[in-house]
């Protein structure tokens, strides 16, 4: 069955991920779909058009829109109305159904294509984050500043990139300040905290508030992301997830509130 449908590759990518298949048929595109790289990457983008359309918010009708059509159908009943003023009716209800489904079909594909842009630029962001902690573990050392003293770091910030984070002091909870560097994200320095957790490196790398980065691992590095209102925080470790997410909670319970402007 599947070399027979060979050449219609995308109904049959329809029917596995609707679950048509038999289990056989199941199993050989699944061989498939690890040993074909283009036909895998034409499922992961399937998989993500059906999970941006299944985000997208539902519309309620138009409040009275209702009662306003059943009013009209009232008012174009057969017995009141002549046949040309019905099919009159028909018509100008099917050029209203026409264009209200073409809007609703142009709403729903730019919010799709809306969807997966921003997928697109969050994953860029963590890859070019994981990209530099990997280059900071491969120079001789992963820092500019090397220092354990938050009052150093932070300073050193201040006078490098445009807006610097605070640096909290860690080691009560286990995560030793070693000291700072700056990286580059896209075209925009930003200030990179390096803390260590027993023989783990963690590069806390800080974004622009409202940037958003996706949880994820990239290259056997973990991706753990948080935001406040000055900051989107990334941090990068081969730490497991659950130590990044409670380098997480003694980062935001250590960090000063922001300051009121």
């Amino acid at each position: 069955m599947i070399a027979s449908l060979k050449d219609n590759d995308e109904l049959l990518l329809n029917a596995y991920c609707d679950g048509e298949l038999d289990p056989v048929s199941a199993r050989e595109f699944e061989q498939r779909l690890a040993n074909d790289a283009a036909l895998g990457a034409q499922y992961e983008r399937l998989l993500k058009l059906r999970q941006a359309f299944r985000a997208i918010p539902q519309v309620d009708m138009p409040a009275g829109l209702q009662a306003r059509i059943q009013s009209r159908l009232e008012r174009e009943r057969p017995n009141n109305v002549s046949f040309l003023r019905r099919r009159s009716w028909s018509s100008q209800a099917l050029a209203a159904a026409a264009v209200f489904g073409a809007v609703i079909s142009t709403s729903v594909m730019m919010t799709i294509d809306q969807f997966a842009q921003r997928d697109n630029v969050a994953n860029q962001l963590a890859g070019e984050v994981v990209a530099d902690h990997i280059r900071g573990l491969l120079a001789p050392q992963p820092y500019d500043v090397a220092s354990s003293d938050r009052h150093t770091v932070k300073p050193w910030f201040t006078a490098r990139v445009p807006a610097s984070p605070q640096v909290p002091d860690l080691s009560a909870q286990g995560f030793t300040l070693l000291g700072g560097r700056v990286d580059v994200i896209g075209h925009d320095p930003v200030a990179t905290i390096v803390y260590k957790h027993a023989a783990h490196t963690i590069s806390l790398t800080t974004l622009r508030a409202g940037q958003s980065v996706p949880d994820q691992t990239i290259s056997g590095y973990n991706v753990k992301s948080w935001s406040d209102a000055d900051f989107t925080y990334v941090a990068v470790s081969d730490l497991p997830s659950a130590d990044l997410a409670s380098f997480e909670r003694a980062f935001s319970s250590a960090a000063p509130a922001p300051e009121i402007k």
